[in-house]
């Protein structure tokens, strides 16, 4: 059977079925323990709350919503979900319609990226998003506008990581704050940072392969074409399980014929230096350092991010509906014809 309709959102870390088994499982006064195997009794109270909140959402006027979003006074959850709704209005909104069009669409643009904000700005983390994701996306978009504030929440987002997910994703924030310091012209920092993560583990390809597809962009391909030359060396060394060999041939070939250039000399001699020092070690020289010591030797200040704390839920009863009243499951059925027997035998 098909769930009922929940307000989402793309940064969900449940899936809409889950979220209809928990809504059921809590009206019916089932135990939560056993509503999702990988959630606790109290991480689904917290997914019940946050996604009736947001269900109740979708009944308000758009401009409510709005109001919500600039307050932040309703939970992560509806947050993200805020942010959908507001990037939905933008696709819907035709400035060949409406003189008055653009201003709205630009309205509801920075309200979808401000929700998301407030998401990452709150104190606790709800079990029902997957906020790496929104850390990525935000700082990316504070990337595109050319805006620092892009590094620190990429900072941030690689210390949620460390503490929630043990790293499983830390490497890749570190590849992308390397290039986002590139992006915003802070070459010495991007290439240091490159530099750094090569000497932490000269055998990891992903490296190698994110500098060869960004380099000429930054005007470094000289220096991209040398690291390039090492990825392939690697590929032939230890194989190419990734299937990674002709990308990297076809980003060499780009760099080769590239005329964004010569940018090496805007950056420290000895960031330069020390990238191309790190291109000649041994693919098996170095012992790659336990994450959380990596991300505080190369992240200054690494310990002071600010960190969200795991949101605790309480488990409460569901208030029954009468038997004459509508039944909790929204059907519009009355309550004694549609849930009430299974209720009572749960």
């Amino acid at each position: 059977m098909n769930p009922h309709p929940h307000a989402m959102t793309r940064y969900a870390a449940v899936t809409e079925r889950l979220v209809d088994k928990c809504q059921q499982d809590y009206h019916a006064g089932r135990d939560l323990s056993r509503s999702a195997p990988s959630l606790s009794a109290g991480q689904v109270a917290i997914v019940v709350a946050e996604t009736l909140e947001a269900d109740g959402l979708l009944s308000h006027s758009l401009e409510k919503l709005m109001t919500h979003a600039r307050r932040g006074d309703v939970s992560d959850w509806s947050l993200a979900v805020l942010a959908e709704i507001f990037r939905a209005q933008v696709e819907d909104v035709d400035p060949q319609q409406d003189i008055f069009a653009q201003a709205r669409r630009d309205e509801l643009h920075e309200l979808a990226w401000l929700a998301l904000e407030k998401t990452l700005d709150s104190p606790t983390a709800s079990p029902a998003l997957w906020y790496e994701q929104i850390f990525f996306d935000t700082a990316q978009q504070y990337r595109l506008n050319r805006q620092p504030h892009a590094i620190e929440l990429l900072k941030r987002g690689l210390a949620h990581n460390l503490h929630f997910s043990g790293g499983n994703n830390a490497i890749n924030f570190l590849r992308d704050l390397a290039e986002t310091h590139l992006a915003l012209d802070q070459l010495t920092a991007g290439l240091n940072l490159y530099a750094d993560l090569l000497r932490h583990n000269p055998a990891d390809i992903w490296t190698y392969n994110a500098i060869a597809i960004r380099f000429d962009q930054f005007g470094l391909a000289d220096l991209g074409e040398a690291v390039t030359r090492r990825g392939l060396e690697l590929l032939q060394s230890a194989g190419d399980p990734h299937g990674l060999h002709n990308q990297l041939t076809d980003s060499l070939a780009e760099m080769q014929t590239s005329e964004l250039r010569n940018r090496e000399a805007e950056a420290d001699p000895a960031a330069v230096a020390a990238l191309r020092a790190a291109l000649s070690l041994d693919f098996t020289a170095n012992q790659p350092q336990p994450l959380p010591e990596l991300c505080r030797q190369l992240v200054p200040g690494f310990d002071r991010l600010p960190l969200k704390t795991a949101k605790v839920g309480t488990v409460k009863a569901a208030p029954k509906p009468g038997r004459n009243e509508p039944c909790w499951c929204g059907s519009g059925k009355k309550y004694k014809q549609c849930h009430m027997a299974a209720d009572l035998q749960s």
